[in-house]
């Protein structure tokens, strides 16, 4: 939640006139088909001329689940409702365009009233347009909390529907929606209903190339360093691409243009069983009545290629995996390294009480120029001081 800021005079519009606000629009999924945006836009026109207020920008968050960000987590909405000076309102279409929990309607409430600005939704259940001002009434602020809880049980039932939809469609060998696995791209199922898999034939050889390397005894750190340097499309991508939308995206709160190969990607890839056409869920091969794997498409791998691939890793890793810390690392997500600006991630030094917290550049599949490395102990301790002292002078 945004930090509260002094109430500031509600902008006018360039010509002195209406008062300004902003477009607010989103959507789950998007596709080809959708159509949803304009009708976004054409609702929040019309509340903008019944209530006067001339619209000067658009905050677009389409493929952007309301379920699982609040407003102030959503790429183009947060940038706008941090610069609140700009306008005086903010509107959405309907109240599920803008939130789907009660939760996160309460911070949306609390920020107009702290950033003296207003909320408007669209119509709702009769018809009429919810106006919610900086100082609204008690009524008001309960019709906002019922349609937040509406979205949200409507949100619970949705999904509660998807699971045990997707649950038959495991059961039937049908591909159901989300992420294509790697090597695979969509195609219509041969009973002509549903959809199934196939092997994606650019991604098919990626696959049959990074086997190779592995069994020649390449590292999948400088596996996927070459795949980088190459341009290969990760499984995210892909499946972007395969869809008709924009590569890259948010992740760690950093925006990239397309995402990166990295150890631990590539290492999900290799141990799917999906490589032998299996139907997977939660990393686990889904099994029909007799114990059978249910198929979803033809395999890349055979059965002994992907166990004598699952030896060759599985032999690599023994070994390697140390010991969890038993206290929290607490400066994860805090420190950064000066080299990549990348975050710094607690290691364990065998044999010692410390350990270090050093740049993870490699494990992101990016090479760091300067990577650094501190000892664990040293740098919580002058932070902590660091802390302590500044939370003095606020006290004084």
């Amino acid at each position: 939640m945004p930090k509260s800021s002094c109430s500031q005079a509600p902008p006018t519009s360039p010509s002195g006139g209406q008062p300004r606000a902003l477009a607010a629009l989103r959507l789950s999924n998007v596709t080809s088909a959708t159509t949803s945006p304009d009708r976004q836009r054409a609702t929040i026109q019309l509340c903008a001329n019944q209530l006067d207020f001339a619209l000067i920008g658009e905050a677009s968050d389409l493929g952007v689940s309301a379920r699982k960000t609040s407003p102030f987590e959503r790429p183009s909405l947060a940038s706008w409702l941090r610069r609140p000076q700009e306008y005086s309102a903010a509107v959405w279409s309907h109240v599920d365009r803008a939130v789907r929990s009660v939760a996160h309607m309460a911070e949306l409430v609390t920020w107009g009233r702290q950033q003296d600005r207003t909320l408007i939704f669209g119509a709702s259940e009769d018809h009429r347009h919810l106006v919610v001002p900086p100082h609204a009434n008690g009524a008001i602020i309960r019709r906002c909390m019922d349609l937040a809880h509406t979205a949200e049980q409507e949100t619970r039932t949705i999904s509660k529907r998807l699971t045990e939809s997707h649950e038959a469609l495991r059961a039937a060998g049908r591909y159901g929606g989300g992420l294509v696995p790697f090597g695979y791209r969509k195609a219509p199922h041969p009973s002509g209903s549903g959809w199934c898999l196939t092997p994606d034939p650019e991604t098919t050889i990626v696959v049959r190339t990074i086997m190779e390397e592995v069994h020649s005894g390449l590292s999948l750190i400088a596996i996927a360093r070459k795949l980088n340097e190459a341009g290969a499309l990760v499984p995210r991508d892909r499946h972007a691409q395969l869809q008709g939308r924009p590569l890259g995206g948010r992740r760690h709160g950093r925006d990239f243009e397309r995402f990166r190969w990295t150890s631990g990607t590539l290492s999900k890839v290799l141990r799917s069983p999906s490589l032998m056409g299996h139907r997977v869920h939660q990393g686990q091969t889904v099994r029909d009545a007799t114990g059978a794997p249910v198929l979803i498409g033809p395999p890349l791998l055979t059965e002994d290629e992907f166990r004598i691939l699952q030896a060759v890793l599985l032999a690599r890793s023994n070994g390697t995996r140390r010991e969890r810390r038993t206290t929290s690392a607490l400066l994860t997500g805090v420190a950064h390294c000066a080299g990549c600006e990348g975050r710094m991630y607690f290691a364990v030094r065998k044999g010692y009480p410390y350990g270090d917290y050093g740049c993870r550049a490699t494990a992101r599949g990016d090479v760091c120029p300067a990577p650094a490395s501190v000892r664990s102990d040293w740098l919580e301790e002058y932070v902590v001081s660091r802390t302590g002292k500044q939370s003095q002078r606020k006290q004084r």
